[in-house]
């Protein structure tokens, strides 16, 4: 009877302290999101107390509306190469820096304190180095690299934000793989060495199907970081030269604050929220797909 009674006030202290935590999601999360499917129905400036109910309409406005779609065109295309590109280029230095050497932790730490400073405080020096102190070198030197309109071409503008933010987290991603790399026996790689294995089919072969793991993990987030583009946006470039780089994100907060249409914002939010659901989802699949294969 007495451990009953010993299990009940367990149980309880574990819901008094589940209970703040799961308040706050709520709030943060779960009541916003319910919120914004019940504003996408009307028509709303964000401000005013009377709103006017639309039904679908602001649905229906999305799928007409160009600079959506640009931007929708320019964030999948943005994210699919930055995904292809921070992996690869991580992987290969994790492959590099794994071993736990001086030179490998001073490697380590110049590739990871670029993901410390915030993406927008990386924007505005960047910003600076491409605006004035390029165009003091120019007045000094006369070359005509110097005095290049880097942000006024939007092909050149969509290569300089891939670089910023793959040269960001670069970093991090290699953490990630360093620690899947750890994790592989090393026996196996011995194992395969004796049998005749080059470095290359010992990657191929032995390291990256352990690595199936980290690797499905640096994609889904490296791909979430690619959707979500914003700060950089917002800093950097604004969405030009010509809306050439406006992100869905970015697409979605001018529409709410600066256009005040916060009903057709919403609806944006709620599409794209889809989009992202089915990508995620056929992710996880192929993780699976992947770890049976593997």
């Amino acid at each position: 009877m007495g451990s009953i009674h010993r299990g009940k006030k367990q149980y309880l202290y574990f819901i008094l302290f589940v209970l703040p935590a799961l308040f706050f999601v709520l709030l943060a999360t779960d009541i916003p999101f319910v919120l914004n499917m019940v504003y996408s129905l009307f028509e709303w400036n964000g401000i005013s107390k009377s709103a006017t109910f639309v039904g679908l309409q602001n649905f229906a406005k999305v799928f007409h509306d160009k600079l959506f779609w640009k931007s929708f065109l320019f964030t999948m295309r943005y994210t699919v190469y930055y995904v292809v590109l921070v992996n690869i280029l991580s992987l290969f230095v994790a492959l590099q820096l794994w071993k736990n050497t001086f030179a490998s932790k001073v490697g380590r730490t110049l590739y990871y304190v670029p993901h410390i400073i915030s993406l927008t405080a990386i924007s505005l020096v960047w910003q600076f180095i491409l605006g004035p102190i390029f165009s003091g070198f120019y007045d000094i030197t006369g070359m005509p690299f110097f005095h290049y309109s880097w942000l006024g071409r939007p092909k050149l503008t969509f290569i300089i934000i891939l670089v910023m933010t793959i040269w960001q987290n670069i970093g991090f991603y290699m953490v990630n793989y360093i620690a899947g790399i750890i994790t592989i026996p090393r026996e196996l790689v011995e194992a395969a060495v004796i049998d005749g294995a080059n470095s290359k089919q010992c990657f191929m072969k032995v390291m990256l199907p352990l690595m199936v793991p980290s690797l499905s993990i640096c994609i889904l987030l490296s791909m979430m970081f690619g959707l979500k583009l914003f700060d950089i946006i917002m800093v950097f470039t604004q969405g030009g030269p010509v809306n050439s780089t406006i992100s869905v994100s970015f697409n979605i907060y001018k529409e709410a604050f600066s256009a005040n249409h916060y009903g057709l914002a919403t609806a944006k939010s709620l599409f794209f929220v889809a989009v992202v659901l089915c990508i995620t989802g056929v992710l996880f699949q192929l993780r699976k797909k992947w770890e049976v294969e593997m």
